[in-house]
Formats: structure tokens, sequence, C-alpha cells
């Protein structure tokens, strides 16, 4: 069994940051570090990372600092925020396949790239089998509003993507971000404030728990 914790955003609420430790100019810092730090309500891992540690496998840019700009063919979501006409939505999740992507892009000033796992027609996207793991997912809904997804027990992205197309969430595109023990979510509101962090196959088994 496996559970999944979803926080959903309305962008016309709230605005959305990307922090990384290359722009910041010091080390990585945790989830938990990176929310304390900047005071954030809502924290998810942005994208995985090549070898050096600090560039994203995919395009990313914040601002004036590009941190890859390589648009990678294998990967088919953009997350955009802050948008430089208010005709435009304040955060979204780009589709490759049918949006204007490339014309959209420089629109924003934050723009992330990763693997589609949901098309925007709510296509499960991911192939079939590969390792279990935890992952930590952004999507969004039929309503424009922004999904921040997490599931902390091992699963097949197959699976993952099954779990949401079954919930009565109008999921539409979804990109994963990170997988394992560094996938997170932070929460911190004056009703709930919570961390949840991935866990390794070995680790969920050795403590039986969930």
């Amino acid at each position: 069994q496996a559970s999944l914790t979803v926080l959903r955003i309305d962008p016309e609420l709230f605005d959305f940051r990307l922090y990384a430790s290359a722009a910041h100019k010091h080390p990585a810092l945790t989830l938990g570090q990176w929310a304390d730090s900047h005071d954030l309500v809502a924290a998810i891992n942005a994208s995985m990372y090549l070898p050096d540690g600090v560039t994203s496998t995919g395009y990313l840019r914040t601002g004036e600092t590009v941190n890859n700009g390589r648009v990678v063919s294998k990967f088919g979501a953009f997350f955009v925020a802050g948008p430089d006409s208010p005709d435009l939505p304040g955060a979204d999740l780009l589709d490759r396949s049918t949006d204007d992507w490339e014309n959209l892009l420089p629109h924003y000033s934050m723009v992330v790239q990763n693997y589609r796992m949901i098309s925007s027609d709510r296509r499960l996207l991911w192939k079939p089998g590969g390792p279990k793991h935890s992952i930590s997912a952004v999507g969004r809904d039929g309503t424009g509003a922004i999904l921040f997804i997490l599931c902390r027990e091992p699963i097949t992205g197959v699976d993952f993507g099954a779990l949401l197309l079954a919930l009565p969430i109008d999921v539409r595109v979804v990109m994963y971000t990170e997988g394992g023990s560094l996938a997170g979510l932070f929460l911190r509101t004056p009703v709930r404030s919570q961390i949840w962090l991935g866990r390794s196959l070995p680790e969920f088994w050795a403590s039986g728990s969930q």
C-alpha cells in the first residue's frame, strides 16, 4: 500500500520562488533549511541534478540566473512562474506536446524542465517497470491550481501515476522532480506544519512502518 500527500496551491494567492545553492552561492541545504531560511509556506524538490550536484538535468532558469540553458528533448514538461503579463497564469505546468512552450517560456521569470509523467489529456506516459522509490512531483489540476505531490513509500512511476489519475483531483500535467530519500515536501501554516521525506527501499523494509 502507498499513500500520497498532495498540496493544492492557488497561484493567485501564492508566489513561487526557485532556490538553488549555485544561484545563492552557498552549500546545498536540506528542504527544511531552505524553508526556514526563506520563511516559506511550502517547499518541494525542483529538479534532479547532474553529477556535479549543482546543475539541473533539464532546462532551469530563475530571473537572470541560468542554471542549465539546454532544453532536453526527452523532457516533456515545464513548470513556469512569474509571468510578465497579467493575462498569463501566475504559475503553470506546460505540456511540451500541446502547449506553445517556445513562445511562452520567455514570458516567465522562472522555468524548470523535467520528465512528464502525465500529459494534459490525462494520459500516463511513464514506462512500466523500473525501480521502486519515493517520488516527489509537481502538477496542475483542471482549475489551474498547482499541486505539490509526494509518495514516501517506495513505488514505481507507473503505480504512482495510476494512483494520481484515480484520485478525484482532476490532475492534468504532472512532472517528476526527485526520487528516493532526497524527495521531500514541506508545509508550514497556522493549522499544520510538517515535513515529509522520501524513504529508501532498504529503510522501508527494515522499519516495517509507513
